[in-house]
């Protein structure tokens, strides 16, 4: 497998910035800040591998936070107006955001939108569904009533690895939570999916032209709702997370968080121009966000800095990606002559 040059710049700036604030953020390094890092960006980074497949489909999924918010407030009204049990809400759950995905799909294909287009509509659709279900508008006493049924507070949950592998006995490890082990489930799964099947060629292929993959005999509109299925099944599993995590559901969940899921993806070498990139470069997009923002609030840096800095980061991503397509297109009519 060839590591794309993007990749490779991606770990070494993720290793400078880890080396940089170690050394003048001594606390950086700490084993609760690395715990708090993979508590609080883990769903980041399931949401930015699922954005990944809709952009490699040369697509975009604005929806992905909507869809969040939407399976949250299916969870709380669920739980707590109809009392279903924990183990009939999860698969729910995910079932609702696979056909909110999977919906985005189809109005790109069918309905023939454009994916910038559809997701917008969605976007305020979903929103606009969430608040006529909200449980706690529908019933106000439960505004402050939290979740309490295993099944789904059990996702928020974390381990003593160091403890259990003797090696706190040498140096003081985080405990890691549950929802980074889902985290890398999902990575091993989705990263398969995409390197050894055939639907993960057909994406790659989709993404690179789609009048060709079409010619070639490739399903593009199957591949293309199939993508955007992923994406909505991968927000609905960020959605368990965040709700176990608050023991409860608001309207606003998920809100702004399309937006660090495609920084993250972009960030991670997922071309916008579509065809190239994986999950392990969105994933670890996602963590880098997450430390920077960590290390520079340690460092006392205000928060308009660091939004300075992290949108600085992106357009240096977007660019090195076009950068990069700009070489491939020169290199293309050298190949054929």
């Amino acid at each position: 497998m060839n590591i794309r040059p993007a990749t490779i710049a991606l770990i070494a700036f993720f290793a400078a910035m880890m080396i940089a604030f170690g050394v003048f953020a001594p606390r950086f390094a700490s084993a609760s800040n690395m715990e708090d890092l993979m508590g609080n960006f883990s769903f980041i980074a399931i949401l930015a591998m699922g954005e990944a497949f809709p952009i490699l489909t040369r697509g975009i999924d604005l929806s992905i936070g909507a869809i969040v918010a939407l399976v949250g407030m299916v969870i709380f009204d669920m739980v707590l107006i109809l009392h279903v049990p924990g183990y009939v809400v999860l698969p729910t759950a995910l079932l609702v955001g696979t056909l909110a995905g999977a919906f985005n799909g189809v109005l790109i294909v069918f309905v023939r939108l454009q994916p910038f287009i559809a997701t917008l509509a969605t976007l305020a659709t979903y929103r606009g569904i969430v608040y006529a279900i909200s449980g706690r508008q529908i019933v106000q006493g439960l505004t402050t009533t939290p979740i309490s049924d295993r099944w789904i507070t059990g996702l928020e949950n974390y381990f003593d690895v160091g403890g259990g592998l003797g090696l706190t006995k040498i140096i003081q490890m985080p405990w890691f939570p549950l929802s980074f082990f889902i985290m890398l489930g999902m990575f091993a799964a989705l990263q398969i999916t995409l390197l050894t099947t055939r639907f993960g060629r057909s994406v790659y292929t989709v993404g690179g032209n789609a009048e060709a993959a079409r010619l070639a005999g490739i399903n593009t509109g199957r591949v293309i709702i199939a993508s955007y299925s992923i994406s909505g099944f991968c927000a609905a599993v960020a959605a368990l997370l965040l709700v176990a995590k608050l023991t409860t559901s608001t309207e606003a969940l998920g809100f702004g968080m399309e937006l660090s899921a495609i920084a993250a993806a972009v960030i991670g070498g997922v071309s916008l121009a579509g065809g190239a990139g994986s999950v392990f470069g969105p994933a670890l997009g996602a963590f880098l966000l997450g430390a920077i923002l960590l290390g520079l609030t340690l460092l006392h840096i205000s928060q308009y800095v660091q939004q300075v800095i992290t949108g600085a980061i992106l357009l240096a991503a977007v660019g090195y990606d076009r950068l990069l397509l700009v070489r491939r297109q020169r290199r293309l009519p050298a190949g054929g002559s």
